[in-house]
């Protein structure tokens, strides 16, 4: 029997495929009809992705329209762009500058001596590296002079003792020493020194010596010499210059580590004849006295007027109150219901809210009667809004601020007084008993002890605290050995035979101490003086002297504490003194020499083996406080034994691990580079992470200097090295070390005497500084770490390139160029939008061809916003323009928009400030109210969204329904060719039964015959 082996019938001869596939065909026209649609709708989806990407790039374009700084887009011009660059940014505003460049920004770079060969060994020992902050005599900036009212930096005249008159100009002075440099580099019989925190001039010839203003400035008093005269002897001493006043900031005092005030609730007690808590914190409370606000400037009390939003109007009479906790209760008394105008304190402001719900007019604090509470308040105003944010009116940023603080606290009923010393607190009982004050910390606050007081018991009823404020070019005592101090006492020095006894007791500085020692040590031929890194002392044989120098202690451990107390020949230098210079105010952008911190993740895995992320990359991580809060909290909930504060030596963070494991304390990166950042990354010692930013980096005799070099760049974060050739037949390969910061905050200090290399320098740190003006007689001086320079004048940046003593003139002039360009690029964007909506709807008569989206609802609705939005009134504008065809766009022929350039030129150059408005005025301008139409058409659920839902929707529908016919298709196709074949194999049988019947009718003929 015969079988189907391919799309032919055997037995039929028909071609059953193709017969079946046109059947199907037939069949399938319903599946083809839903699938055209389907890609019908497929092609409407592209047309609006198209659309809406149009429209997301003129939403661009017309954003920037809405910013007004857009509208006072600026360009700058120099006049010796070789000396000084400059470019402007929005905003800048018009005018022409003068500029002097003194000096540019320097990176500080030092070189060894020289070696025969890079790999030959060096001295085994230890090279320190660190940074200049370290320094214990840095110069001190005019601006830290007079209580941080700083130095006018001007002219003054001194005249000597034969006549001879020098006009002495600082405009370009940055420090005090350049102040006395400036003096004795004239060309008179005077000469200048520090003496203690004074200026001293010295009249050579013993005559008379004057000084005096020039140009009616006070440059001179600022200088301690006011209507300064002598006669006599020719001496003439100013007045003390570092002195604490009211506006000294809180984060210059003890050396510019700040106080550590607590995180919330108060800082300290003070109990004589009353007891009160002071808080330094600047949350406003009810009890907030309003004398203490504004930097003890107070409110001035008067009356009020509020108008909320449903027209109530109230006016409020607040003389005669005295906490915040009354003004709010006036407030919210003078209206009814209850609460229809609620005041609450957040942080250090006030937030006065109208709860009425309406909004017939705006919501109005104001002053009555030529009044200032509101304003004093910082609540005056008038907003289309339900609340009025007042500004910051409590602050503790100062010592005046203390000293109110103190003053106002609640509980003080006047009875104890605060005020300020020449160098520190004094707080006293005003009666005429004998109650000792007592002061105790609350807390970890260490505030009690940063304003130089202790809460050990005084004897007293009035106490003057220690000193506060450094010394010009020098450092408090309490600073040193990692903000402990030292104890003072009386030393003893023996010089070839002779001794003196230096007391030291009372004193607070470490010039104090050198003053001292050369005072009562001068007749032994020595002197006292920093080292040359500048964080040791030394004591040594004045020149000429060479004698044995030994010295000890009398009376406490002062010298033993520095270590001095040994013989070591002509000369004595002290153990690093380790001045703090990194504290928990330290700001994390002033680390790594001002570059700052990356924030981000690390791990910290304990000795016991527990691990856990410390994320510091979560926002509000400003200072070295905020890491160290946030590590502990983490390792406590984490059940770590590990924590965190600021090391021994004051520079830098510590790591200490208590869980007594097995392992070693280890910190990891977690992606970023934090804890190299923060120089913790590693494993311990002894169960410590030290990250001190004082590298001392030991080496062994088979260390070379190309080790060296290795290692600073390896394992230092504040320098790098390299190795160069001087071409010098001996000893031509130096080692060269360089600062990674640029300016005095990348200043180094390198102690290679631990492995027998000396360093000079190269290249000493210095900032950048520029003169405002066309004089270095009578400029402001302006400097920067940075050869790149913001913010002298709004919007204007200022590139150094190379010093100039001329002035250099820049010019900033409004650049109209790009918001010509915006709106031409605007008109090209609505142009564009428009031949594609023509297109996607238009209907060719002659060949019946429709655009993709002819009567489509939504691009009808498209069309007329878009024109609706360039055409017409623009709704709400107000002055003289109110159409964009004032502007110079207008719609021409073809539904297209054309662009006026001249005309937008002329608009803007006659009213700039009306075209700024007509555009960028908030609700109205007409930037805003296309940004509006633009995103209701393209924002998520959005129409352009929306309709592309609906489409996806039918696609899927009609999809669905094909998939479907498919099926059914697929089955009647099964079908047909099992008939097919039914019939082929009937047919076959057929075949075979005819077969037969003619096999048998054969037979039966042969039979017959």
């Amino acid at each position: 029997m015969g079988t189907i082996t391919s799309g032919i019938g055997l037995i039929s001869g028909i071609d059953i495929q193709s017969l079946v596939d046109q059947l199907i065909a037939i069949e399938a026209q319903p599946r083809q009809r839903l699938l055209a649609r389907v890609g019908n709708i497929d092609a409407q989806r592209t047309a609006f992705l198209d659309l809406s990407a149009r429209l997301s790039a003129m939403l661009a374009r017309v954003r920037s329209l809405t910013r007004p700084s857009f509208f006072q887009a600026s360009s700058a011009n120099s006049s010796n762009p070789a000396a000084l660059s400059a470019t402007a940014s929005e905003g800048a505003v018009p005018g022409s500058f003068q500029f002097i460049v003194r000096s540019l920004a320097t990176t500080h770079q030092l070189v060894s001596r020289g070696f025969s060969d890079p790999t030959a060994p060096i001295e085994p020992g230890t090279l320190t590296l660190e940074s200049g902050r370290a320094r214990v005599n840095r110069q001190t900036e005019l601006s830290a002079l007079n209580g941080f009212a700083g130095v006018q930096r001007g002219r003054f005249e001194i005249t000597d003792g034969s006549g001879a008159t020098a006009v002495i100009s600082i405009v370009d002075a940055v420090n005090v020493s350049d102040v006395v440099d400036k003096i004795n580099a004239a060309r008179i019989d005077v000469r200048a020194a520090l003496n203690g925190d004074a200026i001293v001039l010295t009249e050579t010839s013993n005559g008379a010596l004057r000084v005096r203003e020039v140009g009616g400035g006070h440059t001179a008093a600022d200088l301690g010499f006011a209507a300064g005269h002598a006669a006599g002897n020719g001496t003439l001493r100013g007045t003390n210059l570092m002195v604490l006043s009211n506006g000294t900031p809180l984060s210059a005092l003890n050396d510019g580590n700040g106080i550590r005030k607590a995180l919330a609730g108060g800082d300290f007690t003070i109990a004589g004849t009353i007891t009160f808590d002071v808080d330094l914190g600047d949350l406003l409370t009810d009890s907030t006295r309003l004398e203490r606000l504004n930097h003890g400037n107070g409110v001035e009390l008067g009356r009020i007027r509020i108008t909320t939003r449903d027209g109530q109007s109230s006016a409020i009479d607040l003389r005669g109150l005295q906490t915040i906790g009354e003004v709010k209760d006036a407030i919210e008394a003078a209206f009814d219901p209850a609460g229809a105008v609620s005041v609450i304190s957040a942080s250090g402001r006030l937030i006065v809210s109208d709860t009425t719900g309406g909004e017939v007019s705006p919501f109005i604090i104001e002053d009555l009667d030529g009044g200032r509470a509101a304003r004093d308040l910082g609540i005056a105003a008038s907003v289309e809004d339900d609340q009025i944010d007042g500004r910051d009116l409590l602050f503790v940023d100062t010592v005046g601020d203390v000293v109110n603080a103190i003053n106002q606290a609640e509980g003080n009923d006047g009875t104890i007084v605060a005020s300020i010393s020449a160098d520190g607190l004094r707080i006293f009982i005003d009666d005429t008993g004998d109650t000792a004050l007592t002061f105790t910390a609350i807390g970890e606050s260490q505030a009690l002890f940063d304003l130089g007081l202790s809460d050990e018991p005084y004897t007293t009823s009035q106490v003057s605290g220690r000193r506060v404020i450094g010394g010009i070019g020098t450092t408090l005592l309490h600073s040193l050995n990692g903000g402990r101090g030292f104890e003072t006492g009386v030393i003893r020095i023996d010089v070839g035979g002779n001794s003196a006894n230096v007391d030291l007791n009372g004193l607070e500085t470490l010039g104090e101490v050198i003053d001292a020692i050369n005072g009562a040590a001068g007749n032994l031929g020595i002197e006292a003086d920093y080292d040359t890194t500048g964080t040791r002392l030394v004591v040594r044989n004045a020149p000429g002297g060479s004698s044995s120098i030994s010295i000890s202690d009398v009376s406490g451990t002062f010298a033993a504490a520095l270590g001095l107390d040994r013989t070591t020949g002509s000369e004595i230098r002290s153990d690093n003194l380790q001045r703090q210079y990194i504290s928990e105010n330290t700001l994390i952008e002033e680390l790594n020499a001002g570059r700052g911190v990356s924030l981000s993740q690390f791990k910290i895995t304990d000795s016991a083996g527990l691990f856990t992320t410390v994320d510091l990359s979560i926002g509000g991580i400003n200072t070295l406080r905020d890491v160290i809060r946030e590590i502990n909290l983490i390792t406590e909930e984490k059940g770590l034994s590990v924590t965190a504060s600021i090391n021994e030596n004051g520079d830098g963070l510590l790591l200490t691990d208590t869980a007594g494991g097995p392992f070693e304390l280890r910190v990891e990166e977690n992606g970023g580079t934090i804890a190299r950042d923060l120089n913790i990354l590693g494993e311990s010692e002894d169960g410590r992470i030290d990250g001190s930013f004082e590298f001392h980096l030991e080496t062994s005799a088979s260390d070379t200097l190309e080790d060296i070099m290795r290692r600073i760049n390896e394992e230092t974060t504040l320098a790098s090295a390299s190795l160069f050739n001087d071409g010098t037949a001996v000893a031509p390969h130096r080692l060269s070390i360089s600062s990674r910061a640029l300016g005095l905050n990348g200043e180094l200090v390198i102690d290679g005497s631990g492995i027998g290399v000396d360093f000079t320098t190269l290249t000493r740190a210095q900032d950048a500084s520029i003169i405002l003006g066309d004089s270095a007689e009578n400029g402001v001086l302006i400097t920067s770490s940075s050869n790149s320079i913001s913010g002298v004048v709004e919007g204007l940046t200022l590139n150094l390139n190379e010093v100039d003593e001329n002035p250099v003139t820049v010019t900033i002039e409004r650049d109209l160029d790009a918001l010509v360009a915006a709106m031409s690029g605007l008109v090209n964007d609505f142009n564009g939008l428009a031949d594609r909506i023509a297109d996607l709807r238009r209907y060719d008569p002659d060949t019946e061809t429709a655009g993709l989206l002819l009567g489509d609802g939504t691009l009808r609705l498209i069309e007329s916003r878009l024109f609706r939005m360039f055409t017409g009134v623009v709704p709400g504008a107000t002055g003289s323009f109110n159409r964009l065809s004032q502007a110079g766009i207008r719609l021409s022929e073809g539904a297209r928009l054309s662009f006026d350039e001249q005309k937008f030129r002329d608009a803007y150059e006659a009213h700039p400030e009306q075209v700024t408005d007509f555009f960028t005025a908030e609700g109205t301008g007409v930037a805003h109210r296309l940004q509006e139409q633009i995103e209701f058409l393209t924002e998520a659920g959005g129409l352009l969204d929306r309709r592309g839902d609906a489409l996806a929707s039918q696609k899927d529908i009609l999809s669905d329904r094909a998939d479907e016919l498919t099926v059914l298709l697929n089955r009647k196709r099964e079908r047909l060719t099992r008939q097919f074949l039914a019939m082929e194999t009937a047919l076959a049988g057929l075949q075979a039964q005819q077969s037969a019947l003619i096999s048998l009718a054969s037979l039966a003929a042969s039979a017959t015959r």
